[in-house]
């Protein structure tokens, strides 16, 4: 495995996505062009499709292999449940579209009511895969190696990431954390100098 790839999942997953949509794209397109123009996109959309079919199954073995050697944590995990079975909606979806394609393979331009459907709704199934696959990597981690230095160290990306719960343990006088009356006291007075608690410098709201 090349050294900066985790694993071939990312190499893969695009060619399934980009073919189809443009098979969808060429379907509908094939409907309203010219008899003779029609006839050719329609073709180009069911190769399109059948090509994204069979890659469909590398991307999927990828996918299943990056599930288990990727390392993660309980929210992680989730995303890649959430990822992985919206990407077997989509398998199902598009090899429906396939097998409909092919009864339908004698109509010269476009795609019959019922493969349009399926396209549409396959598609959309591709967009909302996509977002997840996109969530795992950027809201959770999974397979980035490292963060650039400091990245992540910010008062303001700090604040504004904490949940509810640990907003109210900070702000908790009994916690420690949280600023005194005094020390509020002497700040207006200018008799000591206020100290941000940990995490929240560069930010003037109360604590």
């Amino acid at each position: 495995m090349i050294e900066i790839v985790p694993n071939w999942h990312p190499i893969w997953v695009h060619f399934p996505i980009a073919l189809f949509s443009m098979a969808t794209a060429f379907f509908l397109l094939g409907l309203v062009l010219p008899d003779r123009v029609g006839e050719r996109v329609t073709a180009a959309a069911r190769w399109n499709l059948a090509v994204g079919a069979v890659l469909l199954i590398p991307t999927l073995v990828t996918g299943y292999l990056a599930y288990n050697s990727v390392a993660h944590d309980g929210a992680g995990h989730q995303a890649m449940e959430r990822h992985m079975t919206a990407a077997w909606v989509v398998a199902a979806l598009f090899v429906v579209a396939v097998v409909l394609a092919w009864l339908d393979r004698f109509r010269a331009r476009g795609a019959g009511l019922v493969l349009t459907v399926v396209l549409l709704i396959g598609t959309g199934a591709v967009a909302v895969t996509g977002y997840l696959g996109a969530e795992n990597v950027y809201r959770h981690g999974l397979g980035v190696e490292r963060l650039p230095d400091g990245v992540g160290d910010t008062g303001s990306t700090q604040s504004e990431d904490r949940s509810p719960e640990s907003r109210k343990e900070t702000d908790d006088p009994e916690s420690g954390d949280a600023e005194s009356p005094n020390a509020e006291r002497d700040s207006e007075q200018g008799g000591t100098e206020e100290t941000a608690p940990e995490g929240h410098e560069g930010h003037d709201h109360a604590h």
